[in-house]
């Protein structure tokens, strides 16, 4: 039976919304932390113009390749094994469009860091790179929501939580990459997007 995150149900429509126009040169995505692979398949479903690779760690694969069976895309690949915090990524080619949703504040600083910046090293040169989820900005919550999630993030794990802007941004800077755009999204998210 296939894995179904809810939350990924609520943000997929508008993340294709944003994602249409940031995307729409783009050939190739890289998706870290890809999940159950329901965004995969929603978004390559909708943009049959990009090739879209899947990836997350091991434990995820079995229910991301029921969704990539069933969805039959030739341009939605088959998901691969990545552990962001591992020095070689088992990813063959420099991508225009590397994607991640609901990722870095479910993980320590350390995690999300390799995350960026094995990120930044898979784009190619003017790739762009798209980060949806909650921020906090100077340090401080965005709303009572997002304080009540990192309250319970951190509940169930001590080194994860929200993350600042600010930290991502100067993260993303040592490798030329700028924020673009920001976009407002439902339930208090964001989603930046780095060039």
């Amino acid at each position: 039976m296939k894995p179904i995150a809810e939350a990924c149900l609520r943000n997929q429509q508008p993340i294709a919304d944003v994602l249409g126009n940031v995307l729409r040169d783009a050939t190739t995505v890289l998706e870290l932390g890809s999940g159950t692979g329901q965004h995969g398949v929603y978004l390559a479903e909708r943009f049959r113009h990009l090739k879209w690779q899947p990836s997350d760690l091991r434990a995820c694969l079995p229910g991301m390749k029921l969704w990539w069976q069933e969805a039959q895309l030739d341009n939605l690949c088959e998901p691969i094994e990545l552990d962001v915090t591992q020095n070689h990524w088992p990813v063959a080619m420099a991508y225009d469009a590397v994607f991640t949703a609901n990722t870095i504040h479910f993980v320590g600083w350390h995690i999300a860091e390799a995350l960026l910046t094995g990120g930044a090293k898979a784009l190619k040169q003017g790739g762009v790179f798209c980060i949806y989820g909650p921020f906090n900005e100077g340090g401080k919550y965005t709303g009572e929501g997002n304080r009540q999630f990192d309250k319970w993030l951190k509940a169930r794990d001590p080194d994860s939580g929200i993350k600042d802007i600010e930290t991502v941004q100067d993260t993303l800077a040592s490798f030329n990459l700028t924020l673009r755009e920001r976009h407002q999204m439902p339930a208090n998210n964001l989603m930046l997007v780095f060039q």
